[in-house]
């Protein structure tokens, strides 16, 4: 889309965003940039956009400034989006020079593992267009792409991506939707150790999650010692309550979450409201709604565990984390580092566990800002920092590139070894 927008209507724009970075978005450890000195210094530049594209990135580039994540500008015609939520999978950049880009996490049912894409393979193009680090692929959201990809056997061949189409009796208009992988998937590994691979977090009551988790642990009768993996978690919120309700007979604290208004009252944890069980009913489900939407009006809230009893997996509990466990699964990971209900393999999490939303500022273009932060119960802060793995174990691309996966033989090992909680 061309720009046809005037210096009034851009400044306008700019007094919309600070205004609302100022007011809505979160402050960690009390700091607060100063939005309008930086977009004071970068005024003439932005100014001078002649394209959409090099708009949203000027006032991007201001913005990641600020050092937080779950921060964007975008228009709301836009239709890309990283590879995470298109294709469901995520890369890393190979040792080689010049680098190329190798799938990492590829979660089953989404549209990269359902064209057959496997970790250790490369991605040579898309579209016949080379794509190479340091630049990630973005995808158009509802249309199908061809990759190029190098096998991990080194065979080269072409392979159709298919991505979810929109819908045009929905709300949205028919906007393509984000793709989802299946949520969690289980099997039984040798020695009596149940494995659950953790993709992500759906739906907003975390209904659905809930029942997913249940159903693939009642698979795993005879696990006394569980593998959770949660390398290229998605995210999500709430449905991880339940997730972190397995990891203790009790009910204990979790942590919390703190908007704008909350710091700005100064609530303290124990005066926030608390979200100590999921709901099992549409009945359950409206109160719920209702609860927080209109009772309290505020994102703010403590978590404590469901109290679901005694599980025979408790103690012996590994966890599998990576530079792209975000989100909602870092939540998890914090909290089990904390009470120490898990051991934790694998590298440290990607330190991005902020609450977004959404606010219009003008013809069409969009502020994603951070508008609730995540604290621990002991009111550690993850964003910026990470989970660090008890056991570091960086990722060998060589082994990725033969089929196999060191950081989960690493996990079993401690599994099997004694190395648990």
């Amino acid at each position: 889309m061309d720009m046809t927008l005037d210096r009034a209507t851009i400044d306008a724009m700019i007094s919309k965003v600070i205004h609302l970075m100022e007011t809505k978005s979160i402050s960690l450890n009390g700091t607060r940039p100063d939005w309008k000195a930086l977009f004071s210094e970068a005024l003439d530049e932005i100014r001078r956009s002649g394209a959409q594209k090099e708009f949203e990135a000027r006032i991007s580039r201001v913005l990641a400034l600020g050092g937080l994540s779950h921060v964007a500008f975008f228009h709301e015609t836009g239709q890309r989006a990283p590879a995470r939520y298109a294709i469901n999978a995520t890369f890393l950049a190979t040792d080689e020079a010049p680098a190329r880009w190798m799938f990492q996490d590829v979660h089953e049912g989404g549209p990269a593992y359902r064209a057959g894409v496997r970790p250790g393979d490369i991605l040579l193009e898309v579209d016949g267009q080379s794509v190479r680090p340091p630049t990630l692929p973005t995808f158009n959201l509802g249309i199908d792409c061809e990759f190029t990809i190098e096998g991990r056997g080194g065979q080269i061949h072409k392979t159709p991506m298919v991505l979810p189409k929109a819908d045009p009796s929905r709300r949205n208009g028919g906007k393509p939707p984000m793709a989802e992988p299946t949520s969690v998937t289980a099997r039984m590994l040798p020695d009596g150790i149940g494995y659950v691979r953790v993709a992500f977090f759906p739906g907003a009551n975390g209904q659905r999650f809930a029942r997913e988790l249940d159903r693939a642990l009642a698979t795993l009768p005879d696990c006394d010692r569980l593998l959770i993996d949660l390398r290229g978690n998605l995210g999500g919120f709430i449905g991880s309550l339940r997730l972190m309700s397995y990891l203790t007979p009790d009910r204990i604290p979790i942590g919390y979450s703190l908007t704008r208004k909350g710091q700005v009252r100064g609530l303290r944890p124990e005066q926030l409201t608390c979200l100590d069980r999921l709901p099992s009913t549409k009945f359950e489900m409206l109160k719920m709604a209702f609860r927080f939407r209109v009772v309290h009006r505020d994102r703010s809230v403590r978590l404590m565990t469901e109290g679901l009893g005694p599980q025979p997996f408790h103690g012996r509990v590994v966890m599998l984390v990576n530079e792209h466990t975000s989100s909602a699964g870092e939540m998890v990971a914090a909290f089990a580092a904390e009470n120490k209900l898990a051991t934790l393999v694998g590298a440290r999490t990607a330190g991005q566990v902020l609450g977004g939303a959404n606010f219009p500022v003008g013809h069409g273009f969009v502020l994603r800002l951070p508008a609730a932060g995540w604290y621990t119960w002991s009111g550690a802060i993850v964003e910026g920092i990470g989970v660090m793995p008890d056991i570091d174990v960086p990722l060998s691309q060589t082994d990725l590139r033969a089929a196999a996966d060191n950081q989960f033989q690493a996990s079993m090992t401690a599994a099997g070894a004694g190395a648990l909680v």
